[in-house]
């Protein structure tokens, strides 16, 4: 052996092999944690026989049984009975009658009508193209020849181009709401018998994203005028941003928010997740905001903003821990699986109490939610685990949101989790998976502004495309507040521009 050379001791060499273990143990779990975020059910739901799987005390210290079995039985779905079709479709009848040679009966007499039977099933025409003619008189004087004028025509959603608003409703509805991308909306329209280029349609959406802007003006001022808002953000792409490369990710920040009967959702696009974006979105706001742990968020306390945390997202960490580990690992599941339960009751509650008042569903948390939190709090901080594993990093997440989990207690507005906002983002994420990306970041801008409007009208009950062709046929013609006021969602009757939608 060389001086200055030891080999290291049998304890040394122990230390060092649990140390590697631990090290073992970690990786495996974030492994089986991606491999189940790429390959498994993206629902964050557990079955129910996995709640009674660690119901009792001895299970946490039980060792696996590989021989062990666990019967689960499965109830088919009983299938429901087919409903009778839409009575306020427009309706077709077809008469069915009998055969003149089999209308004679075996005893000689002739068969005569009593009743009929009427069954019932959906039909649908095809989308047809149609061609409007603005025809636009022109008057002279006689006399002089001169003094020429030309009827005027109605001011359209976009000057010189030849769309009229029920079709440009259509893209917009085809884009942002079934997430058919521009180029196969292309396609669609080539069948139809029409050449409409994908370049022509985004110029189109561009266009519109600056006509619907006073109403996107008006919503800011709505969900400022609340009391409680909540924020999310989700990432998007943009090829063609100066000083970026195309594959560099921004972001879609999206608020929900608004007094009670104004509700509003609000999509913004921004290149970052920085706090200097939180503090632009909610400058001069005074309120409750309702988000994730992410740090980006905590400079809004400094200016009087109260945070709320959300418990779907610490709920979710624990359900990843749960997945992550292995079924050898009996101890650490039972602990994840007793994370969840607790969580579980608090949302029985909230289930309980959804359709109270306000000032009920405060009195209902005090009384029921708050000693199940502290008990919960006491169960959190009596574990001992690893702290970069998966179940640690949840129990340390809980921990140290735990002020904010807790404060929606304390208002019967607030909402347990974030959940109505990721509810919201969730159309946009469908549409990504189909467009991918947007070109440019006027397109961006574009795509923001009509998830807001749209969202904001299926939260009042409107049919996208009819509420988008109606605010496209009287926009151009508004010229006061009080004319964008009237085309915001709350100010219209849905099942009225429903009817005024069918009118060419």
């Amino acid at each position: 052996m060389r001086d200055g050379c030891r080999a290291p001791g049998k304890e040394q060499l122990i230390d060092l092999v649990a140390v590697q273990g631990e090290r073992i143990a970690l990786l495996e779990q974030q492994l089986r944690l991606l491999k189940m975020r790429r390959y498994g059910r993206q629902s964050e739901s557990v079955p129910a026989e996995q709640y009674t799987l660690f119901d009792t005390p001895e299970a946490q210290d039980a060792e696996p049984d590989d021989d062990q079995v666990i019967e689960v039985s499965y109830k088919r779905k009983k299938r429901g009975k087919r409903g009778p079709c839409n009575k306020n479709l427009e309706r077709h009848r077809v008469e069915h009658e009998l055969p003149a040679e089999q209308r004679h009966c075996a005893c000689g007499g002739e068969l005569t009508k009593i009743g009929e039977q009427i069954t019932e099933q959906y039909e649908i025409i095809p989308a047809r193209y149609i061609v409007i003619e603005h025809v636009q008189h022109k008057y002279a004087c006689p006399c002089c020849k001169q003094n020429v004028q030309l009827a005027p025509k109605p001011p359209q959603p976009i000057a010189k181009a030849n769309a009229g608003a029920g079709l440009l409703a259509q893209v917009a509805t085809h884009k942002y709401v079934d997430g058919v991308p521009l180029h196969r909306q292309e396609a669609q329209h080539a069948r139809g018998g029409i050449h409409l280029p994908r370049n022509t349609m985004a110029r189109w959406l561009i266009a519109l994203s600056e006509l619907i802007m006073p109403l996107i003006n008006l919503f800011e001022d709505a969900i400022r005028a609340g009391p409680y808002i909540q924020c999310d953000e989700t990432r998007t792409q943009v090829l063609k941003e100066i000083g970026r490369k195309a594959a560099t990710h921004s972001q879609m920040w999206v608020r929900r928010g608004g007094a009670k009967g104004f509700e509003v959702v609000i999509f913004n696009y921004y290149v970052s997740r920085s706090s200097e974006v939180a503090l632009e979105l909610f400058e001069d706001y005074v309120g409750y905001v309702q988000c994730d742990g992410y740090s980006a968020y905590q400079c809004l306390e400094k200016q009087g903003i109260v945070l709320v945390g959300c418990m779907a997202h610490a709920r979710r960490k624990f359900h990843e821990a749960f997945k992550g580990l292995s079924n050898q690992e009996t101890v650490q599941k039972s602990k994840a699986m007793a994370a969840i339960k607790y969580i579980k009751r608090l949302y029985t509650i909230e289930t309980q109490i959804k359709d109270q008042s306000p000032e009920q569903r405060y009195q209902a948390r005090r009384e029921q939610a708050v000693p199940i939190l502290d008990e919960f709090r006491q169960w959190l901080e009596s574990q001992n685990v690893l702290p970069k594993s998966l179940l640690g990093k949840a129990i340390g997440y809980c921990l140290n949101q735990w002020p904010k989990l807790i404060r929606y207690c304390d208002d019967g507005l607030l909402e347990i989790d974030n959940n109505r906002d990721e509810q919201a983002i969730r159309p946009f994420a469908v549409g990504r998976k189909n467009f991918l990306f947007s070109d440019t970041p006027e397109g961006a801008h574009a795509n923001a502004r009509f998830y807001s409007l749209i969202e904001t009208c299926k939260l009042h009950g409107h049919e996208p495309y009819a509420y988008l062709k109606h605010v496209f046929k009287e926009l151009p013609q508004a010229t006061s507040v009080n004319d964008y006021e009237a085309l915001l969602p709350w100010n219209l009757d849905a099942e009225s521009v429903r009817q005024k939608s069918r009118e060419i």
